[in-house]
């Protein structure tokens, strides 16, 4: 799998409890509440995104990138928010070697995601 990393080359956290925790105040039943919401409505947002690379639709490609990406981010799930944003950037600089690997990556980089949600909302 493709390892998503920082500029200084450490691998990106799946998921970044501390930061999520911390933009929402340490507010652990809304991070709960909000993850929940979020493993249940993102399996739809992969079907769009699958559904656009299916297609070949650039724009459709990009558009359900960006909304996962701001899916992502608002949890602070930052190996997917940096996946989406470098399909973007293939989308935007037409590399077809990269997107043909996408929607491998992108499975199972939200694999690794859900796991580790169900993890942090564990009772």
């Amino acid at each position: 799998m493709t390892t998503l990393t920082t500029e200084t080359g450490k691998a990106l956290p799946v998921f970044d409890y501390e930061d999520f925790l911390n933009r929402i105040d340490g507010d652990e039943e809304l991070l709960h509440e909000v993850i929940e919401i979020f493993l249940e409505d993102t399996p739809r947002l992969m079907r769009i995104f699958h559904a656009a690379v299916q297609t070949g639709d650039p724009v459709a490609v990009e558009r359900a990138a960006h909304t996962l990406k701001g899916a992502a981010a608002n949890i602070s799930a930052r190996r997917l928010h940096a996946l989406c944003q470098r399909i973007q950037q293939a989308i935007k600089q037409n590399e077809p070697d990269f997107l043909s690997t996408v929607p491998r990556l992108l499975e199972e980089n939200f694999d690794l995601l859900e796991q580790a949600l169900r993890a942090a909302v564990k009772p």
